[in-house]
């Protein structure tokens, strides 16, 4: 039902009407009040309070013209018009109620959520305005949360309002600490954390280009010194088969270590002994001595962009297959990765704080530690060999400024085997001692550094990229066969020639 109220029977009304709390932001400024005449009978009452928001109405030039005016629960907005109305028709006073002050000033109070609308009448009964009302549950001390974001986030440029319970943040932030900070007061007044809207942007760069360096020395060092002895006696007569009767004896060296002689210089020395016909004794020495030393450099450098907030992988290697047992006797198979992977996840806090969660591995697929099953025997098993891996990685959560460096893992280790095979007893004579004893030394020295690198980073132009075969032309067959070249002749970083085009004439320089 439709409610019609007529100004000059609410002017005495409107007078008495106490100190109100308004919407801020909602409406305009106040302007200055028009000159127009008081109602009739009243006394002119004093012009809004400074504080209202005050939204001032023009005659439009279509009188079927609509405006709209959203505004929260126990809140109120003034409209200010440029000529005097006369009549006041509200579709619902119960959700949005009008009371004028005057023939130009008008209060609207939005009581309960929801939507009505408002139509003002001159005194020829002509609308001069439909103003479409939308009442949202409002939620108290909202003005006193952007006074604490003022406060504790400088720089901010957010716009807060509330709209049905929820707290709705717009605008814009110098960073994500600046919006988390933002967030973490609108929660305060929300009822839960899904009645605070986010619509604020960064200002701030928000790509994250992520260098590591993994850089990996091993240094071994394998020594072998072995003696192996063996004699023997006859006794009886000699005769076409040789002695009657026979006593031999020997060493035999294992190496413990290492499990057998790697190689390296390997010598025997004999001694025969005859007395007569009737004793003949032999000695021999077997000799085996090796010094192996080796170094072993691995280098990994992977590179990956990613937004703030969001995560990136990145995998340069391959993946080989695990069967696993599965029910009623099935065999399927995975793949698991290896080689030189890469993932994080960056968080763009400030210009100089960039948090970061990074997990970043160098694995190869070696035989030490590998599943072997050399089956049965039969034609239906089949031998299976499943690698092991052999895994440098590092998982971590760090914070840096672009461009800053980090260790963010290190390795140290040394390993020394050595063992020492001897006969018992006669090992401890002095001198002759030494040619009953063999040794097997064995000693491994490995450095492990992984460095991280962020950088804020913006796209720029292709040009100023390198591509790894930028300026590689494939040369013509003679030039291969004659000279041996893999590539034709092309022009050096700087040279200013056109690294793409197709080289032309004998002069330039020569890659080898």
């Amino acid at each position: 039902m439709s409610a019609t109220r007529n100004v000059a029977a609410i002017g005495l009304t409107a007078a008495l009407l106490g100190s109100v709390v308004f919407a801020p932001g909602a409406l305009a400024q106040k302007a200055p009040p028009p000159k127009g005449d008081a109602l009739a009978g009243a006394p002119t009452p004093p012009p809004p309070p400074a504080a209202a928001p005050t939204q001032r109405v023009t005659m439009p030039a279509n009188r079927d013209a609509v405006q709209t005016l959203t505004m929260s629960t126990n809140k109120t907005s003034v409209l200010e018009f440029d000529t005097d109305i006369d009549d006041i028709v509200m579709a619902n006073p119960a959700i949005a109620d009008a009371v004028a002050r005057d023939r130009r000033h008008v209060y609207i109070m939005g009581k309960t959520a929801g939507e009505s609308n408002i139509v003002f009448l001159d005194a020829a009964g002509r609308k001069m305005l439909t103003l479409e009302v939308s009442v949202t549950e409002g939620i108290a001390g909202m003005d006193q949360l952007r006074g604490l974001i003022k406060k504790y986030v400088p720089n901010n440029k957010v716009q807060v309002e509330s709209v049905n319970g929820k707290v709705i943040l717009a605008g814009s932030v110098p960073n994500i600490s600046a919006a988390d900070r933002v967030m973490t007061l609108a929660r305060q007044y929300a009822k839960d954390d899904n009645s605070v809207l986010n619509m604020m942007s960064v200002e701030g760069k928000d790509q994250v280009a992520l260098k590591v360096r993994i850089v990996e020395m091993q240094r071994s060092v394998i020594k072998q010194l072995g003696i192996n002895l063996s004699g023997s006696v006859g006794f009886g007569e000699l005769d076409t088969t040789g002695f009657s009767k026979v006593a031999q004896w020997q060493t035999d060296n294992t190496f413990g270590v290492a499990g057998s002689a790697l190689g390296g210089l390997a010598g025997s020395l004999g001694y025969v002994n005859k007395v007569g016909n009737l004793i003949q004794s032999t000695v021999q020495a077997d000799v085996q001595a090796l010094e192996r030393v080796g170094l072993l450099r691995t280098l990994a450098e992977p590179n990956l962009t990613a937004i703030s907030g969001e995560s990136a992988k990145f995998l340069a290697g391959g993946e080989f297959p695990v069967p696993v047992a599965q029910d009623q006797g099935k065999i399927s198979v995975e793949f698991k990765p290896f080689g030189v992977g890469l993932g994080f996840t960056p968080v763009v806090l400030s210009e100089g704080r960039i948090s970061l969660q990074i997990s970043t591995e160098v694995s190869e697929l070696t035989q030490e530690g590998a599943y072997s099953n050399a089956g049965t025997g039969t034609s239906a098993t089949l031998s299976l060999t499943i690698p092991a891996l052999k895994v440098r990685r590092a998982e971590t959560t760090i914070e840096l400024p672009s461009g800053g460096s980090m260790v963010i893992a290190g390795l140290i280790q040394e390993q020394t085997k050595q063992s020492l095979d001897a006969v018992p007893g006669v090992k401890d004579m002095p001198v002759l001692g030494a040619l009953f004893r063999s040794r097997d030394f064995k000693n491994n020295e490995t450095e492990l550094v992984v460095i991280v690198t962020p950088y804020l980073v913006e796209p720029t132009d292709p040009q100023s990229l390198r591509d790894p075969d930028r300026g590689y032309v494939t040369p013509h067959d003679s030039r291969t066969l004659l000279f041996g070249k893999l590539n034709e002749v092309y022009a050096v970083p700087g040279s200013g020639v056109d690294k793409t085009a197709a080289p032309k004439g004998s002069s330039g320089f020569i890659f080898d």
